[in-house]
């Protein structure tokens, strides 16, 4: 199976901590890459800081920020 296939997700993150962790204003930095670093290809930066998330694409010039008020809008049941 090579390439895009229908009905999967092109990016996905699973994570779980089990420990309370401190933001700070420079936030926390996550390096998104392709399929565990295969051809060292890089999607971009997530960062997670006190005024919500921020993705910066690997070779993009505009990073998308948003607050967490319209974080939490996408995951409010209707």
């Amino acid at each position: 199976m090579k390439g895009r296939q229908q009905g999967r997700p092109t990016k996905w993150v699973s994570a779980t901590i089990k420990e309370h962790v401190s933001v700070g204003k420079p936030g926390v930095k996550f390096e998104v890459w392709e399929k565990w670093k295969k051809n060292r290809r890089k999607l971009g930066t997530l960062t997670i800081s006190v005024g919500g998330l921020r993705w910066r694409p690997h070779k993009g010039k505009l990073s998308k920020q948003r607050s967490w008020d319209i974080f939490a809008e996408w995951f409010a049941p209707e």
